[in-house]
């Protein structure tokens, strides 16, 4: 290698260099021509032994002949030993030594310049590595930069060919411009190799462009890359593609089907690469065609390749978000009349005595032209200098390096039938985690409530294989009976052992979790069976420590360090005896699920990484897309829809929030499949929001929404986790009851004064639990006096929307109207919180203090009754003190919240004086109960709001869908009724901003009229649904049902005329011509619409 460097370092003049390169070659050739012959016929014979062993059907000797065969032909590629070999190596010592910062160094300055020379010479230097399928960005970077250097920042039309292997690819290059790229049967060309092109200095000026940079690449499909022809032959196609300012598409014969694929591809990665602006222009050659008549009668063949390109290229820009390309001329330029040409046959007869065919030489001619005055269209605007070339190389190939994702399909028809099984997938996936998830909610209440004391296999076996068959019977389902099955076919057995994992993987951690959760309430269990043990022990020492301290008095730390020596003794046996269990890391749970849906995503892993902020704003900009026939009409999102988009996040975050106490009121320990459940309630929110066909939702906006949903469950998560943990986990259950035991021990050292810390014992448990009960009680009492005092709260739903339409005309306030039409159930929430806080702090107030007063009286008799009974019945029956706790709390049972458990640790002490207990209690209670009182003074009353507004929403409210044209709200008190949704009164449909199609006026007609009609809607560009056919539209439209009716709410007709000027300006749309606001609207007046509605 050294000394191929000195001589092309040493001679620089261009004959030296060629005759020494072509010396070289030959050289090359002898040296390995031999060896590779011996190969050859070598390989021919075993391929003969493998045939001979078909025909035996051995299939053991069949496997041995078929690794022989493959180790000679990667024996054959390894020994292949050309110019091209050395002239890589020279790039990857350039490479390497810059890695090495050796750049003072003669040699790593003189190589790009050896390079560059050789290329100033028209010798052709590899662009890409085909073996390693590699473009080395720094050395191609270095030689152009050398080559700006030597010549100027010269101007070139990039032109490249590409075609299937022994297509004449490289043939008709040489014959287009006297070029010398190797020709032969098989595979000659490997990677892609570029050559320069000096222009005539006379028709610079005319063509527009200095140097022709011509890129010739090894054929696709090849037979020799089989097990990776399909990724590297879409790369390959991509890179050059987009490289070049003109493509030549090149095809043996008059079926383009093969290329047609790659096209597809290539446009979908484009479209994936956004950051690299390009517009390419590609024509196709169809060689060998002998029928002078062949573009005539193909006609009808061009026009499906056409038609099934524009498909594909839509399909790929809706999958991609990009609304502004509608077919594939949008990508990629191409003109099925002027960008189609047919070559004859090279040889005039059969080689190697058939001279050229002049046909060939005259359709080369042609297309040469063609070139020619592309390239001179392309000087307007798009021809790169040497330096934007450098740039667009790295740019291609970093955007190449970095999809992982569209290359590893056939076409888009592929990429969108495997977009369709990912989503079912997901859908099967949701229904199995679901089960498991309320599989394991029903294993944890029955090992909480110790139904379950062993877990066996049938537990969890028997309920998962029901629900895995019906999956398995839509699986198969859903493979044969798919239009695109004969294309899924392929991915079947990846998908369906992907599903079989899953659900071995949800059993075993279902089994590891009922498990963990079995031994832990073992241990609890344990714990309650010493806990008797520990009473006993406690009141033991006490009694000795009574009798050793026998007319002493001992301080409450004396106390507190004999019982803490207990203590730790006791803390360590239970946690000796505590399992192991498994924590959860949470964080990377949530990146994972995310980096597993977004897969598909180009950069996922260092987007999530960018997206570092708490909250969530939407930008417009980045993160919706209008569909290009709406972008020709008004290329701005509406105020309207601006507001949509902003109450679409709101509601999935006010859902995300349900689902979180959802959760959490489940009272259960994290698993993965919450957040799943998210991801569901996203994808359910964002399917079903109905942005008319303007605009849709970008996978940036849903990945950095999902992002910051998913850093606010993980807090959540955590705490739970932690909250499970604090409640099942026995060491800190026994911790959570130290002050009791030290209670307890206290009391019986303290002899004559036991009867008073066993009472202030009872009155320090008492007390919260008083407290509790009277604000649920007050809670119940302010929501039935709301219900009785406000005319809103009195009735039923219908009354409710009656006062609330009252108020807002008598209010007048159009932002407020505003929320009420696009996001009711939000606005219903807000009016109800309204007036929750309007009655307590008017006369409402009042009243909260006498039902504070009335319920504080309950309790108190109640107490003092609870006291005075049990105290006589134990007199009675000479009762001990857990007796008579057990007849106190019986008492108190059905008046407050208050275990007996928790007194456990009191329940052994000895009270002979039953009367001074209960005297004790009684004097007790005033103090305690003026407590509750001040307790309750210092709490917020609005800590209430929540849970008063939550019993009305649930009284009054019901199904919160709204009718698709006009947004009137479905009327049913059910929230999740069965049948269709309906409403007595709908609403003109400019109260929604309905415009009539292609036009910015208003739609004033109500939808009930409009069913009756003839008239028609648009649900897309190019599909017209007349009214009265409406659920054929599908989706929210076949849920409702709408009365034909020409009646109309005067309200609404007044709410039109009185707003007519906002709703112009929000909606950026008009009253005219068909939108006309007609007369008789503007006479009706507000008085009149309340009088209305009052009547009702």
């Amino acid at each position: 290698m050294g000394f191929v460097l000195q001589i092309l370092h040493e001679y620089s003049e261009t004959h030296t260099i060629f005759y020494f390169l072509q010396w070289m070659s030959v050289f090359l050739d002898s040296l390995t021509a031999e060896h590779l012959e011996n190969l050859h016929e070598k390989l021919i014979h075993l391929w003969s032994n493998e045939q001979t062993e078909k025909q035996k059907s051995q299939t053991s000797n069949l496997k041995l002949w078929q690794n022989k065969i493959e180790a000679i032909s990667t024996e054959i590629t390894d020994c292949t030993l050309g110019i091209e070999q050395f002239l890589r190596e020279v790039g990857q010592i350039y490479e390497a030594l810059e890695e090495t910062s050796a750049k003072r160094e003669t040699i790593f300055l003189s190589l790009p310049q050896i390079a560059t020379d050789l290329m100033i010479s028209g010798v052709p230097i590899e662009l890409m590595d085909g073996d390693a399928s590699y473009v080395p960005l720094k050395w191609v970077a270095a030689i152009l930069d050398k080559l700006s250097e030597k010549l100027g920042d010269k101007r070139l039309f990039v032109l490249s060919v590409l075609g299937l292997q022994s297509s004449g690819k490289s043939t008709l290059m040489n014959a287009l411009f006297g070029l010398q790229f190797t020709v032969s049967a098989g595979r000659c060309t490997k990677g892609a190799y570029m050559q320069l092109l000096k222009v005539d200095e006379s028709s610079r000026e005319e063509l527009g462009f200095d140097f022709l940079l011509v890129v010739d690449t090894e054929g696709l499909r090849a037979p020799e890359l089989s097990n990776k022809s399909q990724n590297w032959d879409n790369e390959l196609a991509t890179f050059v593609i987009g490289l070049a300012n003109l493509t030549l598409i090149n095809i043996f014969g008059e079926n383009p089907s093969e290329m047609q694929d790659i096209l597809q591809i290539a446009v979908q990665a484009f479209l994936r690469m956004k950051q690299v602006k390009i517009s390419p222009t590609c024509i196709f050659v169809h060689q060998n065609v002998g029928e002078m008549t062949a573009k005539d009668r193909t006609t009808e063949g061009r026009r499906r390749l056409e038609q099934r390109l524009d498909e594909m290229a839509a399909l790929a820009a809706k999958q991609e978000e990009c609304s502004d390309v509608t077919c594939f001329s949008d990508v990629i330029k191409f003109d099925v009349n002027t960008h189609v040409y047919y070559f004859a046959h090279l040889w005039d007869g059969n080689p190697p005595m058939a001279p050229p065919n002049p046909r060939y030489s005259h359709n080369v001619q042609e297309l040469k032209s063609r070139i020619l005055l592309t390239a001179k269209q392309e000087s307007r605007g798009s021809i790169m200098k040497i330096s934007d070339v450098k740039f667009r190389v790295q740019d291609l190939w970093r955007a190449l390096v970095s999809e992982n994702f569209i290359f590893s399909f056939r076409n888009t028809q592929e990429v969108m039938a495997m977009s369709k099984l990912e989503t079912m997938y997901n859908h099967w996936t949701w229904e199995l985690r679901s089960h498991m998830l309320d599989l394991q909610n029903q294993l944890h209440n029955q090992i909480q409530n110790r139904k379950i004391l062993t877990l066996t296999a049938s537990m969890i076996e028997d309920s998962v294989v029901k629900i895995y068959e019906t999956i398995k019977q839509e699986f198969e389902k859903y493979f044969t009976e798919d239009t695109e099955s004969y294309i899924l076919i392929q991915w079947k057995a990846h998908f369906e052992n992907k599903l079989l994992v899953l659900k071995d993987s949800l059993v075993s951690d279902t089994k590891r979790k009922a498990n963990e959760l079995i031994s832990l309430k073992e241990s609890q269990e344990r714990l309650e069976q010493k806990k008797k043990v520990y009473q006993n022990e406690l009141f033991e020492r006490s009694q000795k420590l009574a009798l050793s301290v026998k007319g002493k008095e001992l301080s409450e730390e004396d106390l507190r360090e004999k019982f803490n020596q207990l203590w730790g003794k006791w803390v360590c046996e239970v946690s000796s005896n505590v399992p192991q269990a498994m924590e959860p890391n949470i964080d990377v749970d949530a990146e994972n699920i995310l980096l597993d849906y977004f897969k598909k995503e180009k950069n996922i892993v260092e987007k999530l990484k960018r997206n570092t902020e708490e909250d969530f704003h939407t930008d417009f900009g980045k993160h919706v897309k209008m569909y290009k026939e709406y972008c020709a009409f008004s290329k701005n999102l509406e105020a309207c829809d601006k507001v949509s988009i902003n109450m679409t996040t709101e509601h999935v975050f006010s859902r995300f929030d349900e689902t979180i106490n959802s959760i959490w009121s489940q009272q259960r320990d994290y698993d993965q499949s919450d957040f799943h459940k998210i991801l569901r309630v996203i994808e359910n929110e964002l399917n079903s929001v109905l942005t008319k066909d303007r605009y849709i939702f970008t996978s940036e906006y849903k990945i950095k929404l999902c992002w910051c949903l998913f850093r606010r469950a993980s807090k959540h998560f955590k705490e739970m986790h932690r909250a499970f943990k604090t409640v099942n986990d026995p060491v800190n259950y026994l911790e959570s009851k130290k002050n009791d035991f030290f209670m307890s021990f206290k009391i019986s050292c303290q002899g004559a004064t036991s009867i008073t810390s066993f009472v202030d014992f009872l009155w320090h448990k008492l007390t919260p639990a008083v407290s509790d009960t009277i604000w649920e009680k007050m809670i119940i009492k302010i929501t039935g006096d709301m219900r009785v005092t406000c005319p809103a709260f009195n009735g039923n739903r219908a009354n409710l929307e009656k006062h609330i339409l009252i108020s807002l005309a008598e209010e007048e306030n159009f932002d407020n109207y505003w929320q009420y039409i696009h996001d009711p159930e939000s606005f219903f929430r807000t009016y109800t919180e309204k007036h929750i806080k309007m009655y307590c702090s008017g006369k409402g107030g009042e009243k909260i203090k006498t039902f504070f007063k009335i319920c504080l009286d309950d309790i108190k008799n109640a107490i003092l009754s609870a006291t005075h009974e049990s105290t006589a019945v134990a007199k009675d029956t000479s009762s001990t003190a857990s007796e008579w706790l057990d007849l106190f709390c019986d008492y108190l049972g059905n008046k407050l919240i208050f275990p007996r458990r928790d007194l456990i640790s009191i329940e052994h002490q000895e009270i002979k004086d039953m009367e001074f207990l209960k005297e004790a209690m009684s004097t007790a209670l005033d103090p305690t109960m003026k407590k509750v009182e001040q307790n309750f003074s210092s709490r917020n009353i609005d800590e209430m709001f929540p849970e008063i507004g939550k019993i009305l929403s649930k009284h009054l409210c019901g199904c919160w869908k709204q009718c698709p044209f006009c947004k009137a709200i479905c009327t049913n008190t059910i929230p999740k009724h069965d049948g269709d949704h309906s409403v007595p009164f709908h609403r003109p449909r400019a109260v929604n901003g309905s415009n009539w199609y292609r036009t910015d006026h208003f739609v004033i007609d109500c939808c009930s009229s409009l069913v009756a009609s003839d008239r028609l809607f648009a649900l897309t560009d190019d599909c017209n649904i007349p009214y009265k056919n409406y659920r054929k539209a599908g989706r929210n439209f076949a849920t409702w049902n709408i009365t034909p009716d020409s009646s109309t709410q005067p309200y609404w007709k007044w709410f039109v005329c009185h707003f007519r000027t906002k709703l112009e300006e929000k909606y950026q749309l008009k009253f005219a011509n068909r939108g006309q606001i007609p007369d008789e609207w503007a006479k009706i007046t507000k008085q009149y619409v309340l009088d209305e509605l009052k009547k009702q």
